[in-house]
């Protein structure tokens, strides 16, 4: 196991879990945790092994699995586990950042100098970054883990191309900075999208949000209102729009258009997503493949909702082209209050015209709290481009949406649209707490 560094009180065990043949734990250390690894433990022979063998793959370029194969057979059990692990580790996977990148908990890591590696853990978001034991020695380390990172990941970093934006295999998110041209250190950041999405029912459970709100929600998502879903880094904005997308009935077709793959629908039947293709270099730009040309695209193939990853530039005007013609549409914003989204919109590079924001039909404000958890703040409803305030988490206040009860009146006669629109969502918010009384969740610390 790594060496723990400094002499800080390290203190009982929140958590421990296995990843892979690795043990993870999360100890209470002063104010904070620390994300403890212990690897399989490597003994002198194992070590002139692993030597042996690292230099037999350089140079007869043996599979490592042979490699691992062939010198297990000389060691005790727990020393042949130690063996392979150490020798796939460094030959197929991600060296010293090997249980970071596998580590399903983990949503973000992150190294910007030579140090310990630093996190954000799902079991505990409310620390923030927390140290590890795991520790960079040095520069030319670094530099050696994020090319290791970018290339394993099928990209390149070099001097002529310092900066680096990619996706690993499993579709989590690398940005790497290679030092000397636009920085003193290498640096790497890794996002880790979870691998099963979360339901609207552990939403509610986790308290991001009430049964009440996600009803009414889920209801403009299914009645094909237009939805933004606002805030900013880290606020759980695409978390939110991949939840209620799930929630849709199975008859829906779903297209989803993002520069990288983050929504994750595939237990709905209906799901066709969309990827941008992005220049990886100046040579490429001219076989780009923006948003707004997917977003054409999109529209060819009938589809009852379109949902936008994150909404930057001028495909929010195809969007809202989308919206006028009867398509459902929902997209994240990186904006934090209101009167800050609708000048984004109408400014460069959006422009939308007053007529085109009043065919937006909600927006909803999502925020980090002080102790790491996500919350729905607001949500206004657009009613001929006056927005209303229908619901503030703070002052409690709560009103049914019009443009909901009107939308339900058309396909529902005898009750008035308020009613209709109290019953559907009181109905909805029974069963989505029904659900959440069904979810597991992790008390944190």
């Amino acid at each position: 196991m790594a060496e723990l560094r400094g002499e800080r009180k390290v203190s009982r065990i929140f958590a421990e879990y296995h990843v892979g043949d690795a043990v993870v734990r999360l100890r209470q250390r002063d104010n904070t945790l620390l994300y403890e690894v212990e690897e399989p433990a490597l003994t002198e022979k194992v070590r002139k092994l692993l030597n042996q063998a690292m230099d037999e793959y350089v140079k007869r370029g043996v599979e490592p699995e042979k490699l691992a194969e062939k010198y297990s057979r000389r060691l005790e059990p727990s020393e042949a586990l130690a063996f392979r692990y150490h020798l796939l580790r460094e030959l197929k996977g991600f060296s010293k950042l090997h249980v970071f990148m596998y580590d399903d908990q983990i949503e973000d890591f992150t190294i910007t100098m030579p140090g310990p590696v630093r996190l954000i853990h799902r079991l505990a978001p409310h620390y923030e970054w927390i140290e590890s034991n795991i520790v960079v020695e040095s520069d030319e380390e670094l530099d050696r883990l994020v090319k290791l990172v970018v290339e394993r990941s099928g990209g390149s970093i070099t001097p002529a191309n310092p900066v680096v934006e990619i996706l690993t295999p499993s579709f989590d998110r690398v940005a790497g900075v290679l030092r000397g041209e636009v920085s003193l250190h290498s640096s790497i950041t890794v996002r880790k999208f979870p691998r099963r999405p979360y339901s609207l029912a552990r939403l509610v459970r986790l308290g991001t949000l009430n049964s009440e709100v996600a009803a009414i929600l889920w209801l403009a998502v299914e009645l094909k209102c237009n939805v933004i879903i606002a805030g900013l880094t880290g606020s759980g904005k695409t978390t939110l729009l991949n939840s209620l997308l799930l929630q849709l009935p199975r008859n829906y077709k779903i297209v989803t258009i993002e520069e990288h793959p983050e929504i994750n629908l595939k237990d709905h039947p209906g799901w066709f997503p969309l990827y941008a293709r992005l220049p990886t270099s100046p040579a490429a730009r001219q076989t780009a493949i923006p948003l707004t040309q997917l977003l054409k695209a999109a529209l060819r193939h009938r589809p009852t909702v379109i949902a936008v990853g994150e909404a930057r530039a001028e495909e929010v005007q195809d969007m809202i082209t989308a919206a006028s013609v009867g398509h459902g549409t929902a997209t994240t914003l990186h904006t934090d209050n209101l009167d800050h989204m609708l000048k984004r919109l109408t400014s460069h590079p959006m422009n939308l015209k007053p007529d085109q924001v009043a065919l937006i039909d909600y927006a909803v404000f999502v925020v980090r709290m002080p102790d790491g958890r996500r919350r729905v703040k607001e949500i206004y409803e657009n009613m001929s481009g006056s927005w209303e305030l229908i619901y503030d988490y703070e002052s409690g206040k709560f009103k049914l949406p019009e443009k909901i009860g009107q939308k339900l009146a058309t396909t529902h006669r005898g009750l008035e649209p308020y009613e209709l629109a109290a019953l559907e969502i009181r109905k909805r918010a029974e069963q989505l707490r029904a659900q959440a009384r069904k979810e597991e969740v992790v008390a944190t610390v």
